[in-house]
């Protein structure tokens, strides 16, 4: 991303870090994620943490005729984190109590289930996650659909209006 506007090519304009999409969105971002770390630290959990757990909570409570086992790999797919940084994460929640990792169908693969006290964190911490995105988003009023719509087209899901499958 250029950080020059070409409003005629004589005379290119430099934009500052108000006018840049990419800053912008990194600066929500980093307004948003001091609100969330107040709420998952209360609970003795990091962000990438609670985002793995509410992955695995989604993808276990899904519905489908025969439930299948949830890989490493798979959730860190879903969640959209680097599966490196997924595993080091999901190391840190087995040690805790909150999931139980098995082997997989091959030797390298990782099953995951979720155990009691990580499906309690998720559920206490939720509602309060969702007074986050509640108030955060607030001042969007009737452009939040489309703002979490445009989000997903960012990061490459189809967007869905009025769709909270995957929200906190």
């Amino acid at each position: 991303m250029s950080d020059i506007e070409h409003t005629d090519m004589a005379t290119p304009r430099r934009r500052g870090p108000d006018e840049s999409p990419g800053i912008l969105l990194w600066r929500a971002a980093n307004a948003w994620q001091r609100e969330f770390r107040v709420v998952v630290k209360a609970q003795g959990l990091t962000q990438a943490q609670y985002v793995l757990l509410l992955g695995l909570r989604h993808l276990e409570d899904r519905p489908v005729a025969a439930p299948a086992t949830t890989t490493q790999r798979a959730l860190a797919k879903y969640c959209g984190v680097d599966t490196t940084m997924a595993s080091q994460v999901l190391r840190q929640l087995e040690a805790a109590g909150h999931l139980r990792r098995a082997p997989g169908t091959d030797a390298r693969s990782r099953a995951l289930y979720l155990s009691e006290s990580g499906r309690r964190a998720v559920d206490e911490i939720a509602p309060e996650v969702g007074l986050v995105d509640a108030r955060f988003f607030a001042v969007l009023g009737e452009n939040a659909e489309m703002f979490k719509a445009a989000l997903q087209v960012l990061i490459g899901l189809p967007p869905r209006l009025g769709s909270s499958r995957r929200s906190g």
